[in-house]
């Protein structure tokens, strides 16, 4: 139990609370025996498979008036004998072509306090675990399902000879389900908000061209026109703003695979020297030393690049600003004797003031004009999530960071 809750608590801090949630559902399979076992919520009218051992039954619904209903809304732990008892939704099984037997139902406690006036219970969800036997021979539940509500489920031995510690474990997946509707519904907020915020700067340029073909000497107007220039510019930090945001809410779900993370710093030295076109630096040069003998990892390559992307881009545009003559980064890679591998990201540029230094990779604490304050945030994350540290140094000769994963 203790390595389960180890494993689990770890996982809260570094992925995404879907993997956090996948690896509770094992624990309680494990734990108490279970062949399988589910983890529903609810959707609307229904309830929803959210996780499952059997991937067929991921998102299948069922309705209130099922097993899992029952165990819901009136808190009770349902142990039945599935085949017998009507209030089994047939058509899961149907679907992934098995039959369920000895099927025992667990609500999953709301981490909100019930404020209000009814009875009604208050659960996040239900655990569902299956079983090929009878784990409690006692029970001719053959002969009718065995129902008793979660309090008192709790003083009976039932509880404290086999499932004491799945219930241990009911509020991590309670808080892990709230994490998860919390994130899927700001995504969906910041990415309306996006979509407003550029079709705002769409309308502010239909009013500028509306007010050229009316009154056209009103944009000379210093007082107008700069106006124009601020809302324009404040609308398109908003939606970089939101961009960004919908990034680092995407890192936490990372696709891991066998890969050599010279191959990233290669695309990323490609990526940055294309920006310093872009941004009129055509002097800076991008040098590549790799080292050859790196083992492959399982890395996501996506995620690794824009966190490097997102150091580089911060180092060209502090070298163009400071016009630093014979302007170079570095991008390096090294085989460490602990099995682990060491990327540096360098400059040669006047280095940070040290209030900018200490806040580096805190949200929001941008220095740059039209910055968001989250890129670094967003590349602290990633390395995080592959299990790295990174670190930085910065003087008068320039700025490193090192990163070892």
């Amino acid at each position: 139990m203790e390595d389960h809750l180890r494993d689990i608590v770890q996982l809260s801090f570094g992925s995404a609370p879907e993997e956090m949630l996948r690896k509770s559902l094992n624990a309680c399979i494990e734990l108490s025996g279970a062949k399988g076992g589910s983890i529903l919520g609810e959707e609307g009218p229904f309830l929803q498979f959210l996780f499952s051992d059997v991937s067929g039954l991921i998102g299948a619904r069922v309705p209130f008036d099922s097993i899992a209903g029952v165990t819901v809304n009136r808190s009770m732990v349902v142990y039945t004998y599935a085949p017998k008892d009507k209030r089994h939704f047939t058509g899961i099984d149907d679907q992934i072509n098995q039959v369920t037997k000895y099927l025992l139902s667990i609500p999953i406690p709301s981490i909100h306090r019930n404020t209000g006036t009814g009875n009604r219970a208050r659960n996040a969800g239900a655990i569902q675990l299956l079983f090929s036997e009878n784990i409690f021979p006692d029970m001719q539940i053959e002969n009718g399902p065995f129902e008793i509500h979660v309090d008192a489920f709790k003083e009976s031995g039932f509880y404290q000879s086999r499932l004491k510690d799945i219930f241990w474990l009911l509020p991590i997946i309670a808080f892990g389900l709230e994490v998860m509707r919390l994130r899927q519904t700001s995504y969906q907020a910041i990415h309306e908000l996006k979509n407003k915020l550029i079709a705002g700067l769409s309308w502010v340029g239909y009013l500028k061209n509306d007010i050229l073909q009316r009154s056209s000497e009103l944009l000379n107007d210093e007082t107008i026109s700069g106006d124009f220039e601020l809302a324009e510019s404040s609308i398109r930090e908003g939606a970089e703003l939101a961009k960004t945001y919908l990034q680092l809410t995407k890192i936490y779900s990372p696709d891991f695979k066998p890969l050599n993370v010279n191959e990233v710093l290669s695309e990323t030295a490609m990526s940055v020297r294309a920006l310093a076109v872009e941004l009129k630096a055509p002097d800076l040069q991008v040098k590549l030393e790799c080292d050859a003998n790196i083992q492959i990892k399982e890395l996501d390559g996506g995620q690794l690049k824009m966190a490097f992307f997102n150091l580089c881009k911060n180092s060209v545009e502090a070298l163009s600003k400071h016009e630093v003559i014979k302007p170079v980064i570095t991008l390096s890679s090294h085989s460490l004797a602990n099995g682990r591998i060491a990327i540096v990201v360098s400059d040669n540029g006047p280095g940070m003031p040290k209030e900018i230094a200490d806040n580096l990779f805190v949200p929001f604490k941008t220095k740059k004009e039209g910055g968001t304050g989250l890129g670094l945030t967003i590349t602290k994350k990633i390395i995080d999530i592959h299990g790295g540290t990174i670190n930085c140094e910065t003087g008068s000769s320039g700025t490193s960071f090192r990163i070892e994963i």
